[in-house]
């Protein structure tokens, strides 16, 4: 297979998978029918975002259109684009569920009773939001300070000495009861004569009683005694129970075992009043993390360029046949900045420049010796790293690092809504046998958020050695958003 032959198939391969990219993040419905949309309201989506999915019992059904604030209300319209065949009907309750405890968010759709009539056209479904992270992390705040409160209040009662005031008045109290109990049996000397009188006549009808249920027994004896064992069985239990509480109390009075500790030891209830300080400080710093890696922005690229002339090595001063460079890019966004973060892997058609130098001593008959530095260029085929720090103010950014593994900077102009770009980067000014620095200007034109051309001139510097190249070439981009979509539309078979 000739070179143009290699190139055609290499193109027609990169625009095979743009196009199944594109119809995949996209969504375009070829052959499906025409999605019917319904309009949910929610009190707030935070972290709902467009072409999340819409699940019936789990199974995708759909994706989340525009997002939109209600005037009138103040709450948030969410289009849901649901697929034609699932039926919705009167009753239906959207729900904004995650997958997982950090998982992307989704809408649950329950399409309403099996039977029901079918949504009119027009109707706005009232939507349901799960109690947020936000919402746990308050309540176990309102939970710290009331513990803190019922400490505070138990130390105010029966701390210091105030409290050993309280006290004994209590025990005061008491004694002063028991007084007029005493008082109160010897004033009514006379009824409680009488009720003992009472209490013998009771007793003697108590023993006729007993007669009577020794006979009874008597006639019963057999399930009578096997009744007796059972209890007194009990009873042996009851009573080991009995010993066994009374030494978990007086362990527990003495301050022994953890309950002990944690009843009588000043230092535990300090260690505990930690431990919730503790505890709300991580919850904090993990809501917070969780909140800046939430806000951190990925965008996700790969690029073809064909350069006609190709890249010659500066040891052959002359045009290299045509060539192909492959490019993988991550931008890394940080949230309320301008600064960005970029690493890329690129493919080197005629290798990655290593230079070398070697320094050699030569010793002669006549005994006399002389140094030789001998230097060298060798070119291996290695993926090259290019490491970037950038800023942007409106269209304007700024980028410096390293260049295909060299160091370097570069510029970018974006206009048309940044949907045109212009960019010139310059890099290895180190280069071997004279020559200039590399230097490259580029331009791009966006015909959609995801899909690019590109085209320019490389190495223009180092024109009159045959080295420069005019460049044409294709790229793709995602989001952060997109591969959410992409991985989320993956169907996971049990």
């Amino acid at each position: 297979m000739n070179t143009a032959a290699k190139v055609g198939a290499f193109f027609l391969a990169v625009l095979v998978i743009a196009a199944l990219l594109i119809w995949k993040i996209e969504d375009i419905r070829i052959g499906r029918g025409k999605a019917q949309t319904v309009v949910a309201e929610f009190r707030d989506v935070a972290g709902l975002d467009e072409k999340s999915t819409v699940r019936v019992a789990g199974v995708r059904v759909g994706k989340v259109g525009k997002i939109r604030v209600d005037p009138r209300t103040g709450k948030a319209l969410v289009d849901l684009e649901i697929d034609p065949g699932v039926e919705i009907r009167q009753g239906a309750v959207p729900q904004i569920a995650n997958l997982g405890l950090l998982g992307e968010k989704y809408v649950e759709l329950y399409p309403g009773p099996a039977g029901g009539p079918p949504l009119p056209g027009g109707s706005v479904l009232k939507g349901d939001t799960p109690v947020s992270f936000d919402e746990i992390t308050k309540l176990a705040r309102d939970i710290e300070v009331q513990i803190k409160e019922i400490s505070t209040n138990l130390n105010s009662s029966l701390g210091g000495a105030a409290g050993e005031e309280r006290l004994r008045t209590i025990v005061e109290n008491v004694r002063a009861i028991t007084d007029d109990l005493r008082v109160m049996v010897a004033s009514n000397r006379d009824n409680v004569d009488s009720t003992i009188a009472n209490f013998k006549e009771f007793s003697a009808m108590m023993t006729k009683l007993v007669d009577r249920v020794d006979r009874l027994v008597a006639a019963n004896s057999e399930n009578v005694t096997q009744g007796i064992e059972n209890i007194k069985d009990i009873s042996k239990k009851l009573e080991t129970t009995a010993d066994n509480l009374n030494e978990i109390t007086g362990r527990i009075q003495s301050g022994q075992g953890t309950i002990g500790k944690l009843v009588e030891s000043d230092e535990t209830h300090k260690n505990l009043n930690d431990a919730l300080v503790a505890v709300k400080e991580g919850v904090s710093g993990i809501d917070k993390a969780l909140g800046q890696v939430r806000r951190t922005h990925f965008d996700f690229g790969m690029r073809g360029e064909y350069l006609f002339r190709g890249q010659a090595n500066p040891q052959s001063f002359g045009a290299a046949q045509g060539a192909g460079k492959g490019y993988f890019t991550l931008d890394i966004e940080p949230p309320d900045s301008p600064r960005f973060y970029r690493l890329e892997l690129t493919t080197e058609p005629n290798g990655r420049r290593l230079d070398e130098s070697n320094i050699y001593q030569i010793t002669f008959p006549d005994g006399h010796t002389e140094v030789y530095t001998v230097n060298r260029t060798e070119f291996r085929d290695e993926l090259a790293i290019s490491a970037l720090i950038g800023w942007r103010w409106n269209g304007l950014t700024l980028r410096a690092g390293l260049i295909e593994s060299r160091g370097g900077g570069g510029i970018d102009y974006a206009t048309l809504r940044n949907r045109l770009r212009f960019s010139a980067d310059m890099w290895d000014f180190n280069r071997p046998n004279d020559f200039a620095p590399h230097a490259k200007i580029s331009t791009r034109y966006y015909f959609s958020p995801s899909v690019y051309l590109t085209g320019g001139w490389d190495d223009f510097l180092n024109r009159s050695r045959k080295t420069d190249s005019i460049f044409m070439g294709a790229g793709v981009r995602w989001t952060d958003d997109d591969i959410k979509y992409l991985l989320g539309s993956v169907p996971i078979r049990p």
